[in-house]
């Protein structure tokens, strides 16, 4: 009996201890919009969480929507602490009271977005091609001297990132040209693109349809879709001669994804500089955002779109707030319609401009930083775009939401 009695006051102890370590406390988001905002992310400060409630453990905690568990991913933040994204869905006007619940670990989330570098891993280069049989992920790669244009040392020539709507990827050498993957289907497929394609420019199956899609941009010497440089000598400079290039996968979750490249050197003019670029995505969108950091006090900093015949180009360049540069048209290499545009904040704007093949959006960085974004949308992505109309009325959904993020009540 005493036995018996012990065994249920251990049980008592036990969920005593459970129900203490489940406190929960709440924090509101408002949607200031009158539209819906589906697949949203809110950044929340566990530095303001702490101030209000002392015994937060960042390590273990969930988030509720009512009795839906959200999924969230933590950002560290030199400056401003730690973050937690939280992915969410947002009615017009909505505010929400978001559960956080103490002690209770979260579950785990679906994989949305998702970033790769693939390489050959032995590096043995004959003078014009790096062998191997394999390509195999690496967190992050210092890319050798010798790495050129189609020597096949990377998988799709560089790193690629996705959301389960579109993939870019850009070139890891002295092109740095950012490309587009069309995806006909609602999931992450990157990790299966290009495996097999370990002879270089010979073999890239990516450039002919797949079952998921293919790679449907042609961006010869242009600045693609959002690539960075710098307009001088009357020319767009891209980021071509440098000392060393590291590039790294800097996170990899459920709700945001990012390529972080850090370029020592860059040659431009008579004049060096360093920069620090992050790609990112987030969970069913079709934006990156491109966060630029770069020293030596530039003039200047340049994106822009490769542009073809055929297509049309609209522009906001509004008073303030966030603006765009687009092309609409028959653009893809599979011969079907596509849009993309460079989002750009007005403060930033020194003008709208072009050269024999870019539209260019000329921007001042603010001491050493920069942020834009880019976005594709090909008629076959499932569910897509597949009207000029269309078109405009999401990059106008784009920049409302841009201009009215979601607001925090701690």
């Amino acid at each position: 009996m005493k036995t018996l009695k012990l065994f249920f006051a251990l049980i008592l102890l036990v969920a005593s201890t459970n129900i203490a370590q489940e406190k929960s406390f709440v924090v509101k988001v408002k949607n200031p919009l009158a539209k819906e905002r589906p697949d949203a992310v809110v950044s929340i400060s566990s530095k303001e969480i702490i101030n209000a409630h002392t015994d937060f453990n960042l390590d273990l905690f969930s988030v509720f929507d009512g009795e839906t568990e959200l999924a969230f991913q933590i950002e560290k933040n030199k400056t401003k602490g730690a973050q937690i994204l939280v992915l969410l869905n947002m009615k017009p006007n909505e505010t929400k009271e978001l559960k956080f619940t103490l002690g209770k670990k979260p579950s785990a989330f679906a994989e949305r977005t998702y970033a790769e570098i693939a390489m050959k891993k032995n590096l043995q280069y004959d003078g014009k091609k790096f062998r191997g049989t394999k390509f195999t992920n690496v967190n992050k790669v210092k890319v050798p001297a010798v790495h050129t244009d189609h020597d096949a040392l990377f998988k799709y020539e560089g790193p690629g990132w996705e959301s389960e709507k579109v993939g870019y990827r850009f070139y890891l050498d002295w092109r740095n040209a950012t490309d587009i993957f069309g995806k006909k289907v609602n999931s992450l497929v990157l990790n299966t693109v290009g495996v097999t394609d370990t002879l270089g420019n010979n073999d890239d199956s990516y450039h002919t349809m797949q079952d998921w899609g293919m790679d449907i941009f042609k961006v010869g010497t242009s600045l693609g879709i959002g690539a960075l440089g710098m307009f001088t000598d009357s020319k767009v400079n891209m980021i071509s001669k440098t000392d060393s290039i590291l590039c790294q996968v800097s996170k990899n979750g459920p709700v945001k994804s990012e390529i972080r490249t850090n370029y020592f050197g860059w040659l431009v003019g008579y004049k060096k500089y360093n920069v620090e670029s992050r790609f990112s995505i987030t969970a069913g969108s079709r934006l990156t955002k491109h966060a630029v950091t770069i020293d030596g006090e530039p003039e200047n900093l340049v994106t822009g779109l490769a542009k073809y015949a055929g297509t049309n180009l609209t522009k906001l360049d509004p008073k303030k707030g966030w603006g765009y540069l687009a092309l609409y048209g028959k653009q893809a290499l599979s011969g079907d319609k596509l849009g993309i545009a460079i989002l750009f904040k007005k403060k930033d704007l020194i003008e709208l401009t072009e050269d024999a093949v870019s539209q260019i959006v000329k921007l001042k960085p603010n001491k050493g930083k920069l942020e834009y974004y880019f976005c594709a949308a090909w008629e076959q992505e499932s569910g897509g775009i597949k009207t000029q109309e269309e078109f405009d009325n999401y990059l106008a959904l784009v920049v409302e939401e841009l201009n009215n993020p979601l607001t925090i009540e701690y």
